[in-house]
């Protein structure tokens, strides 16, 4: 899907490149000393935020100061021990642990990734392995799940596999408990907070079982055009602004005819603003809709939902894709907004920045450029002005992986999927195809296609992926990258189909076919009004997929505990 989005997005732009072909171009050397055009970074929060522990400060020199051999035993992690190998092109020495096979295997992997990138991984991999085959298959996201169960129907298994509806993993037991590999893992231990902290991918069960691995992270920016707000007499805001002043540059940032004779409109977004507010009013809430883990409550949801459908109502919003309403504005109703200059904020996806407004202008610049542009990130505000002075909980997407519960390899599919994902030989490797932009996915550079961040918080991969993301901009616009970076080691995926039981069901069979949002968005209804209904069914959809999926007709892994706990939220909301 996402890569589905960034086609799209490229298209509409060509169109929009003639649009805005007449329009004052930007310079590199923008007017950076204009105190009017920047917001309150005062310092910086990366400074070592993402500090190496004693174990990740080992150094390749012998004690002589000599290089090492290219295979040499230097130590263990509890997840076995490990030589470190070179591999031919790096300078890097990769981790190769003692307790993987040695026999002739073949490793099947599944996933939506790009797929350059995964087989340029699956490549490195099997040097430091050479007695495992890794085969790769891949599908778009927006076909992914139908690929999936095909694989599996037509008796295809991957080893290891990205997933995207847990309901369909987990009611079929696709899955493996990974959990002794992941407790034991060295890595495991040094990734956003949250991952562990709330247990993402753990389904929250008590006994401490791991079914899915995170592999992507996303975190989702609120992208400011300041270039917007300073024509328009906006203030930029602090970087630690709090959720209603961001309604408030929404409201000030819509503007009928300003100057040129073209509307200003506040916001303008992929992501709606709803389960962006659930996550930001700093509520213990773990995924979509307030769940806590054990289950939801959907009053601050109903909160963000009602404020964001009162900015439709109240013409707030830009025009949606496809409509009169944007031929009016644009000139064409399928023309995309980020290029024209008129939007004060944006809730798209993370990789939009490098996948279009950084793509080259063909003019010795970028499109952002060409749209006399000066976006820049900020984290997603806090509800509560306390929150925002610290870091807090963000919303994210993340995607999640798993490996084969029929698998005869378990122990080589785990080290392949946290080398396709979060591990830290694997994001050296992606840092450097990311660097060479002669490395490309159907003609485009890896870092312009969806491009995640690190989930591990290893400062030498985070220099490194931020000296590629930030390579060409100046000193400023790199710390406010830093900073909003520092800012999103706290994740939280605003959509629970990847980590929460019982979330797609809930979604097919009851919130979509009631078409709240559409409700809400024309005034028709009030989000309060459906507040009730809507936690009892999720509530019953997830109890009964927990108890489906982990009792003793599943996995067969429930406490007596978590037995009686859901099976009275499922009696308590039928």
């Amino acid at each position: 899907m996402k890569k589905a989005l960034a086609l799209l997005l490229v298209l509409l732009l060509v169109l929009s490149l003639a649009a805005c072909g007449e329009s004052e171009g930007g310079s590199r050397d923008r007017d950076d000393d204009d105190e009017s055009t920047k917001g309150s970074h005062s310092g910086s929060a990366w400074e070592g935020f993402f500090d190496k522990t004693d174990d990740d400060d080992r150094d390749d020199d012998d004690d002589d100061g000599h290089d090492l051999p290219p295979t040499v035993y230097v130590g263990a992690d509890e997840c076995g021990d490990y030589d470190l190998v070179s591999v031919p092109g790096y300078d890097h020495q990769f981790k190769k642990y003692a307790n993987m096979t040695r026999l002739p295997i073949t490793l099947r992997y599944a996933t939506y990734d790009d797929e350059t990138l995964v087989r340029e991984l699956a490549d490195v991999f099997m040097e430091i392995y050479p007695n495992i085959t890794v085969e790769v298959t891949q599908a778009d996201g927006s076909e992914y799940d139908d690929f999936l169960s095909q694989l599996f129907r037509n008796g295809q298994t991957p080893d290891a596999f990205m997933y995207i509806d847990a309901d369909y993993v987990l009611s079929n037991h696709l899955l493996l408990d990974v959990s002794g590999y992941w407790n034991t893992d060295e890595e495991t231990k040094d990734l956003m907070s949250t991952v562990n902290d709330m247990g993402l991918g753990t389904f929250n069960l008590q006994g401490g079982q791991r079914y899915g691995v995170p592999v992507n992270l996303y975190p989702q920016p609120v992208f400011l055009d300041r270039k917007a707000l300073k024509t328009l007499n906006i203030p930029i805001p602090a970087y630690d602004w709090t959720w209603d002043e961001m309604i408030n540059i929404i409201k000030a940032g819509t503007n009928p005819a300003y100057l040129d004779g073209m509307w200003y409109y506040g916001i303008y977004g992929y992501t709606r603003l709803a389960p962006l507010y659930a996550i930001a009013v700093g509520s213990d809430a773990v995924g979509s809709f307030g769940f806590d883990g054990f289950d939801y409550d959907l009053s601050a949801w109903a909160i963000g939902e009602q404020e964001y459908g009162d900015l439709r109502v109240g013409g707030y919003t830009a025009p949606d894709l496809g409509t009169v309403k944007n031929e009016d504005w644009m000139g064409d109703p399928d023309l995309w907004c980020g290029l024209s200059g008129h939007v004060a904020l944006f809730t798209e996806p993370f990789y939009i920045y490098q996948n279009i407004w950084l793509l080259d202008n063909g003019v010795g610049g970028t499109l952002m450029e060409s749209g006399n542009l000066d976006i820049v990130p900020y984290v997603v505000p806090a509800v509560s002005a306390e929150d925002a002075r610290r870091v807090h909980n963000t919303p994210a997407i993340m995607d999640f992986g798993g490996v084969s519960s029929s698998t005869q390899y378990p122990r080589e599919a785990y080290e392949l999927l946290k080398f396709m994902s979060f591990g830290l030989d694997g994001w050296t490797v992606r840092c450097g195809l990311y660097e060479d932009t002669s490395v490309t996915d159907g003609g485009t550079p890896l870092r312009q296609c969806a491009m995640p961040v690190p989930l591990t918080k290893d400062q030498d991969i985070w220099d490194a992926y931020v000296r590629m993301f930030c390579e060409g901009m100046d000193q400023e616009h790199t710390q406010l990258w830093r900073d909003y970076f520092a800012a999103c080691v706290q994740p939280i995926p605003f959509e629970g189909v990847s980590t929460i039981a019982g979330y797609t069901a809930f979604m097919d069979e009851w919130f979509d076919p009631v078409g709240i949002d559409t409700m809400v968005d024309a005034g028709f209804a009030r989000a309060a009004d459906y507040v009730d209904e809507a936690t009892r069914e999720a509530n019953w959809h997830h109890a009964s997929a927990m108890l489906d999926y982990f009792g003793p007709d599943g996995y067969d892994v429930l406490t007596a505990e978590e037995i009686d706990s859901y099976s009275w939220l499922y009696r308590n909301n039928e």
